[in-house]
């Protein structure tokens, strides 16, 4: 019998030798492929690396010439990486997970020109597709005011249609609240009716009264004291269902107050609703922030969302199934569900990285370096937040320095994420202002941002700040020779100075923007003295034409309201004037019929 069949175990050979020498001509090279693929489906925009080398022996692979793009703009990177070295733990990877020990980046660049547009990538139906959707559909709910008085010098009439006034919805809304409250309430006054023991009372007082103790005697005396202290504790029992009901009216009243207030505040809506159809700028200086600088501001706080929002997608919080695509095939792909198993290792984790950045200076001396810690897929399984941050500084004549903090926060039910980063001395990126001819190059300066992700909630603040700020004019869209560009131009044309401020607040579904900067009411006031006028008979005519459609409507509410309030609060008055009348009388009475009866003084209640 033969050990060895050498006719199988020959083909076999070379087989095994072809797949060997096939894999250290061209394994790197798939990976490589591989690799930019998975990054790119995963993180929905391209991703690129220009060299990739596995190193077998030491359990390591080694990248360079990483490129991310930008995924709102596809001519910029978001950040790129000149080399990048993974010490791989090997055991994990026997069961199809990576972990690495050790991670080193050097050469780390942000927001670098990229030198041909990013491709777009393919398959609408991913993740990172939906969370850019998503973002997209976020950043349109700011919209900002424009900057145009060409409206302004023809003032026309506008057509408004009752139906979209939200005052009107208001009124009906608060009638039917007042009805309700008005009926609610009546029906517990006539509940608690309290004329029968008033008139008892006062009876009982009459009769007294028209009695001389010294003739009752002992037995008559008490007696009669009995009568009024029974009585008196009635109207102690009834005066407290008056104050329950006391609590109700002044609840009832209050609640119709509020309603009212919405009235007004649905009224001032329909103004600036009208105002939007004559198009009739807002020139308050909280509106030229937003104009001036709402899109650039949105646009930052669009990116820090847009990759919490992917951590919160790819990172799931506590010990949850994690859903994927399944493998291409000829039928429907499906979904596959991976089953995270408590005190296992993570499918990914980076234990530790070591990073280092430029800032657009001299960085070979190693100023400005960060480190990832904890980085995983399955947070729960690992037990701690995951946490990064990053510190620099060079002095010298362009002083620059750096401070970023963060951390990925998905241990618990509801995943929290935040970054804290601030710089100094760099040269910050140029836009454009929408609606206006104008591009504004900061130069260099001072620049901070917080951003906070907390389950739905979302919180945000950007500062900058620069002392060699730069105009320039756009001649493809236009030249500030007349109207707000020309205003706006004649401002802003001279200032060196930009300090800008943005909040974010609110949630993902529903934000608040709000944004100030020194140009703010400088420009307000000259676009006020240049279109005051003309402005403020613009904006009479849009509130008389909301006013025509709803005074009708808003009085008559108003009145209904007015007068229940009265109702309730006198028939509510009369009831306690009664009662204290009648518990007055009695007490005079007890008063007077202990010490004539001889009897010892009763204390009143």
């Amino acid at each position: 019998m033969k050990l060895f069949r050498w006719r199988a175990i020959a083909p076999l050979t070379l087989i095994l030798g072809l797949i060997a020498l096939g894999w250290f001509l061209f394994g790197d090279r798939i990976v490589r492929r591989v690799t930019e693929d998975s990054a790119t489906t995963a993180l929905g925009t391209e991703v690129d690396i220009g060299w990739l080398q596995i190193r077998t022996a030491q359990a390591s692979v080694e990248l360079r010439g990483l490129e991310v793009a930008d995924p709102f703009n596809p001519m910029r990177n978001q950040v790129e990486a000149g080399r990048i070295v993974l010490d791989l733990d090997p055991l994990p990877l026997l069961q199809k997970k990576v972990v690495i020990d050790r991670m080193v980046l050097t050469g780390l660049r942000f927001g670098s020109t990229r030198r041909r547009p990013a491709k777009p990538v393919k398959g609408g139906d991913g993740v990172a597709a939906r969370v850019l959707s998503e973002i997209k559909t976020w950043t349109q709910q700011f919209k900002q005011p424009l900057l145009s008085l060409t409206p302004v010098d023809t003032i026309k009439a506008i057509a408004l249609d009752p139906t979209k006034l939200g005052t009107i919805k208001a009124v009906e809304i608060l009638s039917a609240r007042a009805d309700s409250v008005q009926r609610s309430l009546e029906s517990g006054l006539k509940s608690a009716d309290y004329s029968a023991l008033v008139d008892s009372a006062n009876a009982l007082a009459n009769r007294l009264s028209a009695t001389n103790p010294s003739k009752l005697g002992v037995a008559g005396t008490a007696e009669a004291a009995n009568s009024v202290k029974r009585t008196l504790d009635q109207i102690a029992r009834a005066k407290q269902q008056l104050a329950e009901l006391q609590k109700g009216v002044t609840g009832g009243v209050a609640l119709l107050s509020d309603g009212l207030k919405a009235v007004d505040d649905a009224r001032e809506k329909d103004y600036a609703f009208a105002r939007g159809l004559m198009k009739l700028p807002g020139l308050d200086a909280p509106n030229i922030g937003a104009a001036l600088f709402g899109a650039s501001s949105a646009s930052t706080f669009q990116q820090a969302l847009y990759y919490g929002r992917m951590a919160q997608q790819y990172i799931p919080p506590g010990l949850q199934p994690w859903r994927k695509s399944g493998p291409k095939r000829l039928r429907m792909r499906g979904i596959t569900v991976v089953f995270p198993k408590e005190h296992a290792t993570p499918s990914f984790l980076l234990r530790d990285g070591k990073l280092s950045f430029s800032l657009g200076a001299d960085t070979t001396v190693n100023a400005f370096s960060g480190s990832v810690t904890g980085l995983t897929t399955q947070p729960a399984l690992y037990g701690r937040p995951t946490t990064f941050g990053a510190r620099g500084a060079l002095s010298g004549p362009a002083p620059i320095s750096a401070r970023l903090d963060g951390i990925l926060d998905h241990v618990r039910a509801t995943p929290r994420d935040s970054i804290d980063l601030s710089l100094g001395g760099v040269k910050l990126p140029a836009f454009d202002l929408p609606t206006l001819p104008f591009r504004l190059d900061p130069g260099v300066g001072d620049a901070a941002l917080a951003f906070v992700l907390n389950g739905d909630r979302v919180g945000g603040r950007l500062s900058v700040k620069s002392n060699a700020a730069q105009w320039a004019t756009d001649s493809t869209r236009g030249k500030p020779t007349g109207g707000a560009a020309g205003v706006v131009w004649q401002v802003v044309s001279g200032l060196k100075e930009l300090d800008l401020k943005a909040t974010l607040s609110g949630t993902v579904t529903a934000p608040n923007l709000s944004i100030s900067s020194n140009l703010d009411q400088a420009v307000s006031d000259r676009l006020k003295a240049m279109a005051g006028d003309q402005l403020a008979k613009g904006e009479a005519r849009a509130k008389a034409e909301v006013d025509r459609l709803v005074q009708d409507k808003v009085e008559p509410v108003r009145q209904k309201v007015t007068q229940a309030e009265a109702a309730l609060t006198g028939k509510l008055g009369g009831n306690q004037q009664a009662l204290d009348g009648a518990q007055k009388r009695l007490e005079a009475e007890l008063k007077r019929l202990g010490p004539a009866g001889g009897l010892p003084k009763i204390k009143l209640p």
